[in-house]
């Protein structure tokens, strides 16, 4: 073999080395590439197993309207405005709430509106969340799906950017919902609506915290003990009588 052909076989061989060299390397990359997105999509994802949902002690009283809670000619009315991913609202929700229930909603003295705010914005884990117990408020278990919420809340908003609509679906199939009617009534954002109406409302009655109340049109800000709401609450009551 003269040295020129020994030369050309050589030179082709590397080519052809070359080029497997690059399809490995371009191959192991798109792998590496899918693995990262694998990993962003499903770490966005709340999907909290059975065993590990909180359930708390559900309200037993009838909701009314979407997410009203108690006798709706109670001389009392309460509106709440809340941010289900806030810790003082859960506050207010697993520990202040029940009082006011068993001193006062209980008894018809006084009825509970549920209105939600918070920052959407960049939130689908919030906007799923809120949309999600107004679904199930349509099934007549707001208040229950409310509980769930808040019990589970730093699971559920350690990543408000977190796709949690599976979470909510294990939350209404905890509650025995129509899983059916539930799942279209999430999937079509159909309280879309509702939910920019109540931070339009909130606005318009100068909140700017969670959670505010008023009681009877009095402004209450803040998880406050319940010897504050029992406070306002006996002085609408006097004022009715």
């Amino acid at each position: 073999m003269n040295s020129r052909k020994y030369l050309e076989e050589r030179r082709q061989k590397r080519v052809r080395q070359n080029r497997f060299l690059g399809l490995m390397i371009g191959g192991g990359v798109l792998l590496v590439f899918a693995a990262v997105v694998y990993a962003i999509v499903t770490s966005s994802r709340v999907n909290l197993p059975a065993r590990l949902i909180v359930e708390p002690e559900f309200t037993e009283i009838e909701q009314f309207d979407i997410s009203s809670l108690g006798e709706p000619q109670a001389p009392v009315v309460i509106e709440e405005f809340s941010d289900f991913s806030c810790s003082h609202c859960a506050d207010f929700a697993l520990e202040t709430k029940k009082l006011i229930e068993e001193n006062y909603i209980n008894s018809g003295q006084a009825s509970l509106v549920f209105s939600t705010v918070g920052n959407l914005a960049g939130s689908p884990a919030l906007q799923q969340s809120i949309e999600g117990a107004y679904c199930a408020g349509e099934q007549g278990s707001f208040w229950q799906f409310h509980d769930l919420i808040f019990a589970n809340q730093i699971r559920l908003f350690t990543n408000r950017a977190a796709d949690v609509s599976r979470t909510m679906v294990s939350f209404a199939e905890i509650l025995e919902l129509d899983q059916i009617d539930f799942e279209i009534c999430l999937e079509e954002e159909k309280y879309q609506a509702l939910v920019l109406e109540n931070q339009q409302r909130a606005s318009q009655l100068g909140v700017s915290g969670t959670p505010t109340f008023f009681i009877n049109g009095v402004m209450v800000r803040g998880n406050q003990p319940f010897e504050s709401f029992q406070q306002v609450i006996e002085e609408a009551l006097a004022a009715g009588n």
